[in-house]
């Protein structure tokens, strides 16, 4: 069921363009709002309460579709809740259009569409990293997060990056202490995604990276140095293209390594 759920999922994600009611920004924001009108989110808001936020939701819905017991409906669950959370349609459409814009060498459009990707940053990553980054948090996470928790796992993890997200522009006080609860919901799951990169692009060149990184640093730099490192472009004489394209490939290969592992895993009888 997980499987046929992110098969079915990733498969209509990439074929259409997701409307405004299947993209999770649009519940997201409306929840924020309804805990700002109820004073639940507000420039004091406590680290406590924040957990409560992402918690509450994925236990309701954990519940839920536990008590139920029901194949049929707790598959239909799944995949809807699925193809709300995975995926970012309008850094999709900023990646495209970024391409577009290289080939008829438009420079300012292609600058323009760099910034919707997060290039440049503070982190001085390359626009290969930076959406290397972008496929983990919106791809590669969510799908971990489901294989293991179901819809539950993944409406967890996409309110919790929302909520780093909400915190950071509104500069709030619990955006440090934030970022930390993050790091270690993305523990596991930055290391499982590394190791798949390992293992579809130059595993002896990023190995070393990955030992170096796997007990304590941030997702975002080993996720962007050992993607670097498992699949390096020469910096002279490319195109602006070439890096950021090597890199997309490299992500959706390892997305394929992990529907390979999912299903040896289903077939297995270690997940249904």
């Amino acid at each position: 069921m997980t499987l046929i759920s992110l098969l079915l999922v990733l498969a209509i994600e990439r074929a259409t363009n997701k409307t405004t009611y299947w993209q999770s920004g649009f519940y997201t924001s409306r929840y924020a709002a309804w805990l700002e009108k109820h004073d639940i989110l507000s420039p004091d808001t406590s680290r406590q309460v924040l957990l409560a936020i992402v918690l509450i939701p994925a236990l309701v819905i954990g519940l839920v579709l536990f008590q139920l017991d029901a194949f049929f409906i707790t598959f239909i669950v799944n995949t809807v809740v699925l193809m709300v959370c995975i995926g970012c349609p309008d850094l999709r459409q900023s990646y495209r259009g970024y391409l577009q814009a290289a080939s008829r060498e438009d420079t300012e459009a292609s600058v323009l569409y760099a910034e919707q990707l997060g290039y440049p940053c503070d982190s001085g990553n390359s626009l290969g990293q930076c959406l290397v980054w972008v496929n983990y948090r919106h791809y590669a996470a969510v799908a971990i997060w489901f294989v293991v928790f179901g819809a539950a796992g993944a409406l967890f993890y996409v309110l919790s990056a929302y909520l780093l997200r909400y915190l950071t522009q509104h500069e709030h006080q619990q955006q440090s202490n934030w970022m930390q609860v993050m790091e270690l919901i993305d523990w596991v799951p930055v290391r499982l995604h590394t190791l798949g990169l390992l293992v579809v692009g130059h595993f002896s060149r990023g190995l070393t990276i990955w030992l170096e990184y796997f007990r304590e640093t941030s997702a975002r730099k080993m996720v962007t140095e050992v993607a670097q490192a498992a699949e390096y472009v020469e910096p002279e004489g490319i195109e602006c293209t070439d890096e950021p394209c090597t890199m997309v490939r490299l992500v959706k290969r390892n997305m394929m390594a992990l529907l390979v592992l999912v299903a040896v895993l289903t077939l297995s009888g270690l997940i249904s």
